[in-house]
């Protein structure tokens, strides 16, 4: 399999890139064979992206990037499934599993008020920089210390990089591009040396600055292990740092407030080479959560690309310089437990254990590749600078919340899972993902965990209009998280305000009647409902009407509220199900049944304080209006106007006018309501 998946990969990079391609394309009779190869190489890819989607391309332009990244998905597969069959892995295959209601590491280890768990933009943790070329800008100092009021006085969505400068200025240091003609092979594996505090920790800084005072240079592995399943910035659990002569594992949640200013000596010095593989991810957590940055990174990653190997994973590089194999089984684990299984640390050393050995051999072969092109040929370092310049770009990523940027997020989404999407369902599904991050803020939980990604295009799709529509699509009770359950009217909210088939009810608060006014007012038994804050809510009247007649009929005499609550599965289906029509109406269910007898007697006791003040008032007793003969009704009406107008000013005759717009918008709900 491997003889011809290199014979694949040698077969691509022979293939015109390009200039070389634009240049064919122009010549007569190129372009159609050009096309039709193009069209053979996606039949190809998608046969082998079956699970994956199909490639969208265009019909004149060879997929390169989709060929590169399916191969190397394939054949990383293909790699881990070889190892299982011949088990060749070294660590046992069973994940941990977070439990849910297990406690969080910042709650138990006391670091919970570091935490920036709220909606405003990430604010850098350090307090002072090492090594500085620049000063730490003031404005960071400012928002640390008043972060509401900060973000009040300035418009500001991120930071710049706190060593931007520092970066950037770094030239290639000697140390990093002089490779010994004789590389030493990789120590035996033995039990690291595990810190959990800070005189320890302390210990392993001052060793590599001795190393760096003696031989003018030090070069460390770093890897970390995080947990982004049981909290929604996700934490860092372990850092794992190797030293040429030993392995090291910190337990970060002992000290955490202590890590970033004792590791930024290390991490910001010019001196030191750090060698992580795939840093992105690793760079942003160091910041957000110990406010460190990296200066001199090398990624072993870009320079598994420069030499254009067949794959770019740690195993491969693992199996292809040092024999060795590794199970990532545990890269998924619950790295929050303590105490961690041998098991665990074992697999854990192994991230930085060969890595310096591999960073070794890497710049050897670095070193022996042809130049693109003669002009290169007067700079020796070539491929290891390319490798270093791609790692600054890395270590100048800067961390951000997730829901800083949700039209990004959900492209990146869209693009991951090979989707298109209307206007409106993406502005839906942006309103999706906001409550999903907001609920993740307020729970303290990962969204993706409690609510993934193909259960929201499932939502967008299917645009459920019932409590029970939205627990079918989300897999049924049983497979609900409880943060979803509770919040179910919230998504329903959300969904009926882009269905078009529902008409957009305005509701409007009636207002509290004040008693030192004229109050005129037909006293009768009428709905009494807790009133709500919404402003506008989609409602089905149609819908509504004709499956819950008997819920409406027993509601609206005040009768079995617990029927309302099983007939709709909601745990308060008043805050959601209110039905309104012209505006103004009537509400259709009571509050919650234990609220529903205090509140008829405060009712009851109300209305005969107004029977009494207004028997009692110096003001106008104005005339009963009789409801039996319409003509008479309007007659009387016009006279009283005429009366009011002339008496006693506009102000009491526009008071009177509403109230009598109230009794006909409340006598038009009954009657729309009515069973028959």
């Amino acid at each position: 399999m491997q003889t011809h998946a290199k014979q694949v990969v040698g077969l691509i990079n022979q293939l015109p890139k390009k200039d070389e391609l634009k240049f064919l394309e122009k010549q007569p009779g190129n372009k159609k064979v050009i096309s039709e190869t193009n069209q053979a190489f996606i039949s190809v890819i998608n046969g082998l992206r079956s699970l994956i989607g199909d490639v969208q391309t265009n019909s004149t332009t060879i997929p390169f990037k989709q060929i590169e990244e399916t191969l190397d998905q394939f054949l990383e597969n293909a790699a881990i499934q070889f190892d299982k069959m011949n088990k060749l892995s070294i660590a046992p295959k069973q994940p941990q599993v977070q439990k849910t209601n297990q406690a969080k590491p910042k709650d138990i280890y006391g670091f919970a008020d570091v935490i920036q768990l709220n909606k405003l933009p990430f604010i850098p943790v350090l307090k002072y920089k090492h090594y500085a070329q620049t000063e730490l800008d003031q404005k960071i100092i400012e928002a640390q210390n008043n972060p509401t009021q900060f973000f009040e006085k300035y418009a500001i969505e991120e930071f710049t990089h706190p060593y931007y400068e520092e970066i950037t200025r770094l030239t290639p240091q000697d140390f990093v591009l002089e490779v010994p003609p004789k590389i030493n092979r990789y120590r035996d594996l033995e039990p690291p040396i595990m810190i959990n505090n800070a005189d320890n920790l302390g210990e392993l800084v001052l060793k590599i600055q001795n190393e760096v005072d003696q031989n003018g240079f030090a070069e460390v592995a770093v890897d970390l292990e995080h947990n982004h399943s049981i909290s929604y910035l996700g934490v860092t659990c372990l850092i794992q740092l190797s030293t040429r002569t030993q392995d090291y594992i910190i337990d970060p949640f002992p000290l955490w407030k202590q890590v970033g200013d004792m590791l930024s000596v290390v991490f910001s010095n010019p001196r030191i080479v750090k060698v992580f593989h795939g840093a992105d991810n690793d760079v942003q957590w160091l910041q957000r959560d110990f406010g460190l940055y990296i200066v001199n990174l090398f990624d072993t990653f870009h320079a598994s690309k420069e030499l254009q190997l067949m794959q770019n994973s740690f195993q491969f590089l693992l199996s292809e310089y040092c024999k060795k194999s590794t199970d990532k089984t545990y890269q998924t684990a619950d790295w929050t437990q303590r105490p961690l299984s041998d098991e665990m640390i074992k697999y854990a050393q192994i991230d930085t254990h060969y890595l310096l050995y591999i960073y070794d051999r890497m710049r050897q072969d670095l070193k022996k590749l042809n130049k693109p092109n003669e002009n290169l040929n007067n700079i020796p370092n070539y491929y290891i600078e390319s490798v270093l310049k791609r790692s600054k770009e890395t270590a100048l990523k800067i961390y951000k919340k997730p829901l800083q940027d949700q039209d990004q997020s959900l492209q990146t989404i869209l693009n991951k899972q090979d989707r298109r999407m209307e206007a409106k369902n993406f502005d839906l599904m942006v309103k999706l993902l906001e409550l999903r991050e907001e609920l993740g803020i307020q729970y303290d939980q990962n969204p993706r965990y409690f609510l993934p990604n193909p259960f929201l295009f499932k939502l967008v799709e299917s645009k459920p209009t019932s409590i029970q529509e939205l627990k079918s699509q989300l897999g049924g009770d049983k497979y609900i998280h409880e943060i979803i359950k509770e919040n179910l009217w919230q998504f329903l909210k959300v969904l009926l305000e882009f269905d078009e088939k529902v008409p957009i009810v305005n509701i409007i608060q009636e207002e509290q009647i004040n008693t030192t006014q004229i109050q005129i007012e037909e006293i009768q038994p009428c709905l009494q409902v807790e009133p709500l804050k919404i402003v506008q809510i989609p409602v089905n009247i149609r819908k509504f009407e004709n499956q819950n007649k008997s819920v409406v009929k027993n509601n609206y005499r005040n009768e079995n509220v617990e029927q309302i609550t099983s007939q709709f599965l909601c745990e308060s289906p008043f805050k959601l199900l209110n039905v309104f029509y012209d505006g103004l109406g009537s509400q259709i269910f009571q509050s919650m049944k234990e609220q529903s007898l205090q509140q008829k007697q405060q009712v009851e006791e109300t209305q005969q304080q107004k029977i009494e003040k207004i028997k009692t008032s110096d003001f106008i007793q104005l005339p009963k209006l009789e409801e039996s003969n319409r003509d008479q009704l309007k007659d009387q009406d016009i006279r009283l106007n005429n009366t009011l107008q002339n008496q006693y000013g506009t102000k009491i005759l526009k008071r009177h006018q509403k109230i009598e717009q109230q009794k006909i918008q409340k006598s038009n709900i009954s009657n729309r309501f009515e069973i028959p």
